[in-house]
């Protein structure tokens, strides 16, 4: 289809077209997606040459080859002309690459510019609706998609394309493309959703009050539009569905008045068009819109309300008896979640759920003196004030977020320990979670004023630059079993595990799951190597490894801060794309002052330091204190005169407050067990205490 001479054009060159797009392959195993594409095809009746012309997105700016496209003839253009050829069974004659740079999974602006730099055609898609979010690595991920598409290592490096509909109507137009088949994108060839007209479509959405709108688009001889609804009862499946006329049609807009609803309902609803469901597609990964009746509550605090049957409620309960593991047994629902309902700002989000914690503290927490709402079917009931783990789907993010954490505020009570701490790791220009406070409103009820902290995970980590290995310690305070420490000492293959399946346990992955644990065993392996070799050993292996400026400030923030729980569980470590590795923190609960003073050691972790907790200490930190001794001393000097400072911290500490709401959680049902004046001023003094320390045990 594809001459490869290059020719003078025979034909307008406005006849080519983008035909198809890739742009988010599912299960890719690489850190950019290399099996995306664009399809141009010749939609004239003359040999086209592209000599000159150039495919250019908000990332890729691409000279095409020197190749003419037949009449009717297509081009793909590839991330990788290798890997389409291979994945798709092309002939590599026909794949033009490799470009640099990637399609954003989000919404990008693909364009083809003549010799001239005239813009031949273009489209602007999006991952949301009216878009097909199918294109989107099927728009979730395998909690929200249906057992028959699992599971996706099945699709990898395929999935769903964004297919043209009709190459004569506008590129632009979101009802000219649709998703193609699971698997079944046609590159090099007739798309498979190929029309001579693109199908009307719902291409917007209003509701104010009862009154809701669709907008449709340009199409002509649409009859009628309908909107069919029902309200949600989150304990069932199945609730029967009605039906109503939406009148009018004049510029595409149609309305109909819905009848009043009760507080806390769930409304669920689709369009349908002549009869037909074209809102949400039948390829989106769910199958109705929502909008949910919830009554305001009055606060400048951001107000989560849940909604979750009893059986799953209690199910969250039952997970987690026998606790996380004993020797070689895991347990193996510790943190399965369950489908439940989110509104926040009136939006609703479906999600998933669990409750949040160490193994220590998941189930601990002060018991609500009633609940007069529907509660858990199993476990206590009036339920405990717990942390929880939220879930979203790719499709709907909370403002680009994939999870949220709400703390019960129990242990680091009332949350200065990760408002005021974390923000000074980010004055540092570490990764450090977003901190707010939120009220937590379970079934109509209000539930618990919770601390709500941004769980590090790709999300996170994209506002410090391309994505790369993120693992969380979580081990066990001792080996033996099937989980071991978390402090960086090589792990074994033990209880039938492999050394993989170890690390895997010890070390949660929270970035890319396909990613491996090579690079961290090799890490611990070669940490074990230059320990043998004595100081300068491990002077050279923290030089070869690490970001050595981001370890020094990680560890003289962490130190001054009197660590409480940082030794075999609680802290990330993180392999950039350039790949240095770094380290940041995770719960901070009783660090600054909270289970020892300003007095303590320097330098907590290291092996035989007199102020470890229970005698803990972390094979990483050990080796760092030894090697950079005399440099971390220096760093916390040069930090408590700066970042670490008294009013830099009093500043930290006094924002913190100003986010909070003493009388809202002390209107919770078990209210708050302690005092935000006291816990500031305590704050404060603790950095006031800790840098007369610092400056009495290092040298000027």
């Amino acid at each position: 289809m594809i001459a490869l001479a290059a020719c003078s054009s025979s034909s307008d060159p406005a006849e080519i077209r983008i035909s198809e797009v890739m742009y988010h392959p599912v299960a890719e195993r690489a850190y950019d997606d290399v099996h995306e594409f664009v399809e141009l095809a010749n939609l004239g009746t003359g040999e086209v040459s592209l000599a000159g012309w150039r495919l250019v997105a908000d990332h890729v700016d691409f000279a095409l080859p020197e190749v003419s496209i037949a009449p009717g003839g297509y081009l793909v253009v590839a991330r990788s002309a290798a890997g389409i050829a291979a994945v798709w069974n092309l002939d590599p004659a026909s794949v033009a690459g490799d470009y640099a740079g990637n399609l954003d999974n989000g919404k990008d602006d693909v364009r083809v510019f003549d010799p001239d730099g005239e813009i031949v055609d273009r489209v602007a898609y999006e991952d949301t609706i009216p878009w097909p979010i199918a294109a989107d690595a099927l728009g979730a991920g395998a909690a929200w998609l249906p057992p028959s598409m699992l599971p996706l290592e099945a699709h990898e490096n395929r999935g769903i394309s964004l297919e043209r509909v009709s190459l004569a109507h506008d590129g632009n137009d979101p009802a000219n493309w649709v998703a193609s088949p699971l698997d079944g994108a046609t590159p090099g060839r007739a798309n498979a959703g190929a029309a001579a007209e693109p199908p009307p479509l719902v291409i917007g959405m209003e509701r104010r009050g009862a009154d809701i709108v669709a907008v449709t688009s340009n199409h002509p001889g649409i009859a009628g539009v309908e909107v069919e609804w029902f309200v949600d009862d989150v304990t069932i499946t199945g609730e029967p569905t009605t039906r109503t006329a939406l009148a009018g049609g004049e510029l595409g807009r149609w309305s109909a008045t819905l009848p009043a609803f009760p507080d806390h309902a769930i409304v669920r609803y689709r369009f349908l068009i002549d009869g037909a469901v074209v809102s949400p597609r039948a390829s989106d990964p769910f199958a109705w819109h929502a909008f949910a009746q919830v009554p305001p509550v009055a606060t400048a605090t951001r107000v989560y309300s849940l909604y979750i049957a009893p059986a799953e409620w209690g199910r969250l309960w039952t997970n987690l008896q026998g606790g996380r593991d004993s020797g070689c047994t895991l347990n193996p629902t510790w943190d399965d979640e369950v489908p439940a309902v989110l509104v926040i700002d009136g939006e609703v989000f479906d999600i998933t759920a669990r409750y949040q914690g160490s193994r220590y503290n998941r189930t601990n927490g002060p018991a609500l003196p009633a609940w007069p709402y529907a509660g858990p079917a199993a476990g206590p009931n009036p339920p405990r004030a717990l942390s929880w783990h939220f879930s979203f789907p790719r499709y709907h993010r909370l403002k680009g977020r994939d999870s949220v954490t709400l703390n019960k505020n129990f242990q680091g009570c009332p949350g200065y320990s990760a408002g005021a701490g974390f923000a000074l790791w980010g004055k540092a220009g570490l990764p450090a979670p977003e901190v707010d406070y939120a009220q937590l409103h379970i079934n109509g009820g209000y539930y618990h004023y919770m601390v709500d902290i941004e769980p590090p995970g790709a999300a996170m980590m994209e506002r410090y630059g391309p994505v790369g290995r993120l693992y969380k310690a979580a081990g066990h305070v001792a080996d033996g079993g099937a989980l071991g420490p978390a402090d960086e000492r090589p792990l074994a293959a033990a209880c039938g595990l492999t050394r993989e399946q170890r690390y895997e346990l010890a070390y949660d992955e929270h970035s890319h799951d396909w990613e491996s644990h090579a690079a961290l065993i090799a890490l611990t392996d070669d940490l074990a190597t230059a320990r043998a070799g004595g100081v300068p050993a491990m002077r050279q292996f923290f030089a070869d490894r690490f970001d050595l400026d981001a370890m020094l400030d990680h560890m003289a923030i962490m130190n001054w801060a009197v660590p409480f729980d940082d030794m075999w569980q609680n802290h990330f470590l993180y392999q950039r794309r350039d790949g240095k590795w770094i380290v940041f923190a995770w719960d901070l609960d009783l660090n600054f002052g909270g289970w020892k003073g300003a007095g303590a050691s320097l330098y907590i972790g290291e092996e035989g330091d007199p102020d470890n907790r229970s005698g803990w200490w972390n094979v990483m930190k050990d080796s760092f204190i030894k090697a950079y001794r005399a440099e971390l001393g220096a760093r916390m000097r040069t930090h408590v005169s700066g970042i670490l400072a008294p009013a830099a911290v009093a500043a930290e500490v006094d924002k913190v407050t100003g986010k909070a709401n003493p009388a809202e959680a002390m209107a919770a049902p078990v209210g708050l067990g302690c005092s935000f004046p006291d816990a500031a001023a305590a704050f404060k003094q603790f950095a006031v205490d800790r840098k007369a320390v610092v400056e009495q045990r290092t040298p000027p």
